[in-house]
């Protein structure tokens, strides 16, 4: 867990101003499967896939979810054995609802068997998602930590990411199958009401210590919209009164509020692309939910940082599928919801970034999800959305150049709308982000698309991932594993005073710079005054150049500068190296005479950071051999021949 910070700010209050109007209570965004014109707009080719999908699990039984896996947790710190079980059920139920919502009515008479073991699957998912002890993950369930016990109390329901994703899940499935469970036996629907209140509305209501709500115990960051916008949902469903779900609306509203008032005036994502799908994507599907509902965004989305969050897929994109990831992300898939990317663009009005979610989705389905996974929402949002569906694929917008003053990131390529060429992404920013990793000054390169200086990104969750006491004990969130110096033996720090400082911009035709003095980000031991490091993309010249200059308060016993890299590695004469990467050759120049290279092989063992990088990585350490109080040194990158 991690611990208290500074009391939160007092939010702006940019969304409690709007959507004054009452919300009609039973409402849903999607139709009732009997509205068959409604259905009808899914394309078959659609239909098929989605029936397939449910098809291949109806023989299989539902997955247990025993108190030995919740415990696993705190035994071992092993997430997955819970997890993996826990969104098969949800993923099983999902696309059953899905089918039997885009299913014709005249298959009961064809395929009556079909049909009927498809609702009761349905009803068995419904009635094992209300018997569960908890909604919660056992990694996000405070008892573990604050008690070290191993097992939830159902006395006292939690609301977590998917405790709010499982609420959502449920109403949706009422809203679409409200008559068939109705005639099945009315309990249903009342057990999921009631059960959505006990776990999700009153406690939302009742507890005062919900930190991810006004960010009282960690920055209000994706957990904040995450929550709301199933919460919504859900409240729109299943809260008891008109003046419950008033109640409701307008605590989430001032929730947002505190999320938005934390958020920079560029639109940056400091938690990385993976989580903006769920911080400023999820704030998207609140406002959405709210406009849908009142038949009215009252200009909402026009406020200019809409706009802004609504770039940050289109900016951190390095082109063919990999991305900016700094913090926890990876490097290469991770897509998230294009459909609610092209929406988002859409209410924004920002054709660039229209085009970029039809270039994420390419020739793909529309709206049947391709990553493993499913969220009904976002799929059901995507199937009835006609202009979606029938957007044509477009090309990657690709821009030249971005700088994010706020977030302190820059992406820069050597032309716009093309990988072809040089690309820079570089970071200053503190080491107390959300879902931080100690990379103050870190930066990747690329070439023609693939990035071959890299940030490795992050592993598989585990209990020691959000520790503040074990984190950093994870090669991937250490700073010895970023491209950024070690000095005196000692690596950057974590905490928001460990910061980047005398941040500078400069961009011109054919050439971008960012200088940043990385000194603060090492802590007092490290000896160091000012460590500057600029870095310049010079189009003309094809060229990449970091230059660091420093000067420590005392004589270094050691310095050297780490290069994570991907590809083959290849050292040739003193102070050159060739790396390749798939087509990409890139030449690395530094001063010989002054470093020497040693090469390390980081062996990955972990399966998510396999399916990026394969079963290795380098690290290129360069330690200087007379180390010297102020010294500078210059690394060179350009395509090789």
């Amino acid at each position: 867990m991690t611990p208290p910070h500074a009391a939160p700010a007092t939010p702006r209050p940019v969304l409690a101003r709007h959507f004054g109007r009452p919300l009609p209570l039973g409402w849903t965004p999607a139709p009732a499967s009997s509205d068959r014109a409604a259905w009808d707009v899914v394309p078959p080719v659609t239909r098929e896939r989605i029936v397939r999908a449910a098809a291949r699990h109806l023989d299989e039984p539902w997955t247990a979810l025993p108190a030995s896996l919740f415990a696993r947790f705190r035994q071992d710190g092993d997430r997955t054995a819970y997890e993996r079980p826990y969104f098969a059920r949800r993923d099983r139920l999902a696309w059953d609802v899905l089918a039997a919502a885009v299913t014709e009515p005249a298959s009961a008479e064809t395929e009556p068997t079909w049909r009927e073991r498809l609702f009761a699957d349905i009803v068995d998912g419904l009635w094992l998602l209300c018997e569960e002890s908890t909604w919660c993950l056992p990694a996000h369930d405070p008892r573990t930590y604050t008690e070290d016990r191993p097992l939830n109390d159902p006395e006292r329901p939690q609301i977590d990411l998917f405790a709010a994703e499982t609420a959502a899940l449920l109403v949706l499935t009422d809203g679409i199958l409200a008559d068939d469970l109705d005639a099945y036996d009315p309990i249903l629907r009342r057990r999921v009401h009631q059960q959505v209140r006990e776990r999700v509305l009153r406690p939302y209501l009742e507890r005062t210590d919900l930190g991810w709500y006004d960010g009282s115990t960690v920055p209000a960051n994706n957990w904040n919209p995450w929550i709301h916008s199933n919460l919504l949902l859900a409240a729109l469903r299943c809260a008891e009164s008109d003046d419950a779900l008033d109640t409701v609306v307008r605590r989430v509203l001032r929730g947002l509020d505190h999320f938005l008032t934390g958020q920079p005036a560029d639109g940056g994502c400091d938690e990385g692309l993976r989580y903006w799908w769920r911080a400023a994507g999820s704030l998207f599907e609140c406002l959405e939910t709210l406009a849908a509902a009142t038949g009215d965004d009252e200009g909402v989305f026009g406020h200019p940082l809409l706009r802004a969050m609504a770039r940050y897929p289109l900016v951190a994109s390095l082109g063919n599928g990999w991305v900016v990831n700094f913090a926890d992300g990876p490097a290469r898939g991770g897509g998230g919801a294009c459909g609610l990317l092209h929406r988002f663009g859409r209410r924004v009005g920002a054709p660039d970034v229209i085009a970029h979610a039809r270039a994420l989705r390419g020739d793909g389905d529309p709206a049947v999800p391709a990553y493993e996974g499913i969220v009904l929402r976002r799929v059901l949002d995507d199937l009835l959305d006609t202009e979606w569906v029938q957007a044509p694929p477009a090309a990657f917008a690709l821009p030249a150049q971005t700088w994010l003053p706020d977030t302190e990131m820059l992406i820069a390529r050597h032309r716009q709308g093309t990988t072809d060429g040089l690309l820079l992404a570089a970071k200053g920013g503190h080491n107390d982000e959300s879902h931080n990793h100690n990379d103050v000054g870190s930066f990747i390169v690329g070439l023609d698309g693939r990035p071959l200086v890299v940030d490795a990104g992050v592993g598989t969750y585990r209990r020691e991932t959000f520790d503040p006491t074990d984190r950093y004990g994870i090669w991937t969130m250490r700073s010895g594993y970023h491209n950024v110096p070690l000095v005196n033996g000692v690596e950057q720090a974590a905490g928001s005073h460990h910061r980047s400082r005398a941040v500078e911009y400069m961009s011109g035709e054919d050439t971008v710079t960012l200088g940043l003095d990385l000194a603060g980000a090492y802590p007092d031991v490290a000896a160091l005054h000012t460590w500057r490091r600029t870095f310049r993309l010079d189009r003309a010249a094809g060229r990449i150049s970091v230059h660091d200059a420093w000067q420590t308060t005392a004589p270094p016993g050691a310095l050297a500068l780490h290069l994570l890299l991907s590809g083959d590695l290849t050292l040739m004469n003193s102070g050159r190296a060739v790396i390749v990467g798939d087509d990409a050759r890139l030449e690395l120049v530094w001063q010989g005479t002054e470093f020497d290279a040693h090469i390390e092989p980081v062996v990955i063992d972990d399966p998510l950071l396999e399916q990026v990088w394969g079963p290795l990585l380098h690290r290129l350490v360069l330690s200087a051999r007379r180390p010297a109080s102020t010294a500078e040194h210059t690394l060179a990158f350009r395509r090789a021949a």
